[in-house]
């Protein structure tokens, strides 16, 4: 009796013993990688190309602060080349910008948004420098543009007189001061045969 009731038991174990010995086996997994991304290299690519019209130079999966995410390359056609960042799970951009630039994409201001910028900080009006561009200048002002000169915010105005020559003429945005006037051609020096190719208000 007793013995019929050990082998049972004794074979009980054997298995029991098995099962939990196969359950410490696992098969390798796959790479988090082809696990976890939910878009694919060509998707992350379309998505690339509507950031940057170019061509595609490079991209990679990778992983960046526990998010997948791909790394592309895109060069446009002036040569100049641009990262994008997309969540590998989302198709999130989740930067954009020039390459050789760092930041997010506040690295990447349109001209619109820059002039916008400068415009809140000059005091005088697109045509009052223009007016005073002329008075400096005689002619036709083909370009203006507010810039950031050293943290000082002007209008650079391009004033082409009647013999063609261009000229360019800085004025500061707030003061309505001319702080440089230049031949725009080979900045040498200027009708009144200043240094430099420039000429400093008096």
């Amino acid at each position: 009796m007793k013995k019929k009731i050990l082998i049972p038991a004794l074979a009980l174990t054997i298995i029991g013993s098995g099962i939990a010995g196969s359950t410490l086996i696992k098969p390798a997994s796959a790479s988090p990688s082809t696990e976890t991304a939910k878009i694919t290299k060509e998707q992350s690519i379309e998505i690339a190309l509507k950031e940057f019209q170019g061509k595609v130079t490079d991209v990679e999966l990778e992983k960046e602060h526990g998010t997948l995410t791909y790394d592309i390359k895109v060069k446009d056609e002036n040569g100049k080349e641009h990262e994008v960042i997309i969540d590998a799970n989302s198709g999130k951009v989740l930067k954009s910008e020039a390459d050789d630039q760092e930041g997010d994409n506040d690295a990447e201001v349109s001209d619109e948004v820059e002039q916008a910028q400068l415009q809140k900080e000059a005091k005088i009006t697109k045509e009052e420098s223009i007016s005073i561009a002329q008075g400096k200048i005689k002619g036709k002002a083909t370009d203006v543009e507010l810039e950031d000169e050293n943290g000082v915010v002007v209008y650079g105005i391009e004033i082409t007189d009647q013999q063609g020559q261009r000229h360019d003429v800085k004025i500061d945005a707030k003061t309505g001061k001319v702080l440089k006037v230049e031949n725009g051609d080979d900045e040498t020096n200027d009708d009144d045969g200043q240094n430099d190719g420039e000429q400093n208000d008096d």
